[in-house]
């Protein structure tokens, strides 16, 4: 093996995401990642390390687990003619499965042996094209893809803020991990909720949502109402960088449009975090993207797929989005960042190299080594304390933009 291929298996299994590839009781898999490096690069400019990619997994006790995700919401089936990832993460991904499938269960456990039985007689192209008009998340094995580009034009003499305001509008992992790391860089971060929707993170992993969220202030606003859109568009003109992580129709909803926000200010960057691109309208999950945009690994003995670590397209696109926003921001002028899920998976996946048998870590002197290096367990930073209480921060925040 090469320097080069040297290197990547070194940050693949240092990283704690060869630890989480592979089936449970087997052996740890290593594939072909060719943007590792570059990777280890990016997040030390954030003074992290790619140990980040399997921080949700550390902080939950998450472990491999084969064709179903770490996070056990997701699972790499057969159709008829090529493998495809779903996944059930709520309660309306359930009551999606009759239109698409026609399975009808009670519950998510129930689902899945009916879904195996089904989904194994259809097309894959055909369940695909359903899964899209009703907004299910499905993905055809390295079928898809996204954009991942910064559209824009650089101001000249301009100096970028020493510490920039950050307007987070997201949730889950992706977005709140590219403001995390646009705050180790000095911003201030302002965590903007909706009261009748909440980030769902708040409802996972504790240890998780603190790491990611710790000491950005709160925000909460009422976006049915005509007073609390006024606020978030105040906020909003505000801020230096904008993340938000819902679709284009939701910012249309709101009566919210990309080009007149970013007029409010000379040198601005929206960053929208999306599954499959601003213009798409389907949705996913980073288990079901990272499947879908080629990066699995194939088990070697059987030939068929297992999930590529945990949810990586998450980490990977908020790693991504946060360097890119940063380059942005550092050339002065207006920016929008249309940073997918899919297009971070699909830059780091060799073509060639993607459907390529995966290799298995062995099992020597009490841990798994691969070539002759160790494979690191997943770790998690601990948060310095707890993330602010949703709106703990409203009334200061509101005040000080008024004065």
């Amino acid at each position: 093996m090469d320097f080069t291929s040297a290197r990547k298996s070194s940050t693949w299994a240092s990283s704690g995401t060869m630890f989480l590839t592979g089936d449970p009781g087997g052996p740890p898999l290593a594939i072909s990642w060719p943007e590792a490096e570059r990777l280890d690069d990016l997040a030390r400019r954030f003074g992290v390390d790619t140990g980040l990619l399997g921080e949700r997994a550390a902080a939950a006790s998450l472990g491999r687990l084969g064709r179903q995700s770490c996070g056990g919401k997701s699972r790499l089936l057969r159709a008829r003619d090529a493998w495809v990832a779903l996944s059930i993460a709520r309660d309306e991904d359930l009551e999606l499965l009759p239109a698409m499938v026609g399975v009808e269960a009670l519950d998510v456990s129930s689902a899945w042996p009916r879904l195996i039985e089904v989904i194994e007689r259809h097309p894959a192209d055909e369940i695909d094209e359903r899964a899209e008009l009703l907004g299910a998340s499905f993905s055809i094995v390295g079928r898809a893809t996204g954009p991942f580009t910064a559209t824009g034009r650089a101001r000249p003499g301009a100096r970028p803020p020493r510490s920039s305001l950050v307007a987070d509008l997201t949730g889950l992992w992706a977005g709140p991990l590219c403001t995390h790391l646009l705050q180790l860089t000095g911003a201030t971060v302002i965590k903007i909720e909706d009261k009748s929707r909440l980030d769902g993170a708040r409802r996972g992993t504790g240890r998780f949502y603190d790491v990611l969220n710790w000491g950005k202030l709160s925000v909460l606003l009422d976006f049915r109402t005509t007073l609390g859109r006024s606020q978030l568009l105040e906020l909003l003109a505000a801020a230096d960088v904008i993340v938000t992580s819902s679709r284009a129709r939701a910012f249309d909803q709101l009566g919210i449009m990309v080009e007149d926000v970013l007029a409010t200010s000379s040198d601005k960057v929206w960053t929208a975090i999306t599954a499959y691109g601003w213009s798409s309208n389907r949705v996913g999950y980073g288990d079901d993207v990272a499947a879908g945009s080629g990066l699995v690994a194939w088990h070697p003995v059987d030939r068929q797929p297992r999930f590529a670590a945990d949810a990586i397209a998450d980490p990977l696109c908020g790693l991504e989005a946060a360097a890119l926003t940063l380059d942005c921001l550092a050339q002065g002028g207006r920016w929008f960042v249309d940073a997918s899920l899919a297009g971070a998976v699909a830059a780091s996946v060799s073509p060639s190299g993607s459907a390529e048998p995966a290799e298995t870590a062995e099992y020597q002197h009490g841990c798994w080594l691969f070539e002759g290096e160790p494979v690191e367990e997943p770790r998690a930073r601990v948060a310095p304390g707890p993330a602010a209480p949703p709106g703990a921060d409203t009334a200061r925040v509101l005040a000080r933009l008024a004065s």
